[in-house]
């Protein structure tokens, strides 16, 4: 499922001679950007579901403009033409001279545009539509959840190289008017050194943790500009003694949009086992705005032994009554554990960031990493069966200690700190 040797070569030939197929680029750089990008990808062993995204080509380059536009929704779904086409944005963004430049540019040539153009159509045409997404493998209700779950990506990682875009101008402002320079702060909202965010005229880094000051410090960035404020969240988390219980109390959380890293029928296996366990251990599931989860869970098949929220706005207060959190290892929420003294269990990502926080998860010793549905249950058995139960004080002494290396209430005195220099 790996691209080919041959892609590699093709991808390299079309970027050095400006061609991309038969065409010539007519727009050099802005083009280069989305080839290099999947040239990357190739060098990065990014997969590719080959026999799916040749169906889905063969469909953009059907006749019939029903076809089309289904092909072009899936098409837009895949993770590596997403990145590939923000990075293109990214450089149509940085071109822009004029204001109307920069809003012509967000308007048209974000491509998210064009994807609900032709999600548009197959809405319209659904009939029509359900026979080529069935051609693709899909029923129409996998359609759209796969949708709707993508465009979602892509449409944060498009605003996510607009906030870069402004970051850059105002790096540039900053560089060509020395006598204006407008003072600014980066935050660093996971566990990483990327150097992305880093741009020369950029006054002082918040970062996560000592071992990144460090890192960024061997890259040959000053260790003066930064300041170890862990990830900022809000202070209705920070708890620095949780009232104990005589059982044992988990949270699964799936995020705002209630996405699990496992799967609806590990719930209702988890909902199973505990009916020997409730006076051992209380399980609480919060589905977010996933609402079709929600009503799976209470209503079409209802869990009789976890209780089923949907979306909370009292998440601090949930977490301070929780003495483990089952989640995604994203750095806002990783954080938010910490400062409510909550240890988490995660599994193993595969995804850039999230590898970096999973492996300070693990370094720290403040969690429990796990691989698949299978492992999470014996995580599970082992913490009804006492096994784990120096683990977890362990795990509670270790984020008690880190909470003392990081200093987010000092914040507001770092602005001024700035402000007054």
């Amino acid at each position: 499922h790996y691209n080919s040797y041959a892609d590699y070569e093709e991808k390299y030939l079309q970027i050095v001679s400006a061609y991309i197929g038969n065409v010539i680029m007519t727009d050099f750089a802005e083009n280069i950007l989305h080839e290099i990008t999947h040239l990357y990808q190739y060098g990065m062993g990014m997969k590719k579901r080959v026999n799916l995204y040749n169906d889905v080509i063969k469909l953009c380059g059907n006749n019939d403009p029903i076809a089309q536009a289904v092909g072009r929704t899936v098409y837009y779904t895949f993770k590596h033409e997403q990145d590939a086409m923000v990075h293109q944005f990214y450089g149509n963004l940085l071109q822009t001279k004029t204001n109307e430049d920069f809003e012509n540019i967000c308007e048209d040539n974000s491509e998210y545009g064009n994807a609900l153009d032709y999600l548009y159509v197959v809405n319209n045409n659904k009939d029509d539509a359900k026979r080529y997404i069935q051609q693709l493998g899909f029923s129409f209700e996998q359609y759209n959840k796969r949708i709707y779950f993508s465009y979602k990506r892509f449409k944060q990682k498009l605003y996510n190289a607009y906030i870069l875009y402004i970051s850059q101008k105002h790096n540039d402002f900053n560089i060509k008017n020395p006598h204006k320079k407008i003072p600014s702060i980066t935050v660093i909202t996971d566990v990483v050194d990327s150097l992305e965010w880093v741009f020369k005229t950029t006054d002082m880094y918040f970062v996560p943790s000592y071992e990144i000051k460090n890192r960024y410090v061997q890259k040959g960035m000053s260790p003066d500009i930064f300041r170890i404020t862990g990830v900022p969240v809000s202070s209705k988390f920070i708890c620095d003694k949780k009232i104990k219980s005589t059982k044992l109390r988990l949270l699964l959380m799936g995020g705002g949009r209630g996405l699990f890293d496992f799967d609806e029928s590990f719930m209702h296996w988890l909902d199973e086992y505990l009916y020997e366990y409730k006076d051992r251990l209380d399980v609480t599931i919060v589905t977010g705005s996933n609402k079709k989860l929600y009503d799976n869970l209470t209503v079409k098949k209802p869990l009789h032994n976890i209780d089923v929220k949907g979306f909370v706005t009292n998440m601090s207060d949930l977490l301070k009554n929780y003495d483990l959190m089952l989640t995604k290892s994203g750095g806002a929420t990783l954080f938010e554990a910490i400062s409510s003294n909550t240890p988490i269990i995660v599994k193993n990502p595969k995804v850039g960031q999230e590898i970096e926080n999973a492996k300070f998860i693990r370094d720290k010793g403040i969690g429990i990493l796990y691989d698949n549905d299978e492992d999470l249950k014996d995580i599970i058995k082992s913490l009804l069966n006492n096994e784990l139960d120096s683990r977890v004080a362990f795990m509670d002494e270790n984020i008690t200690y880190f909470k003392t290396t990081i200093h987010p209430e000092k914040i507001g005195d770092y602005v001024f700190e700035l402000l007054d220099n």
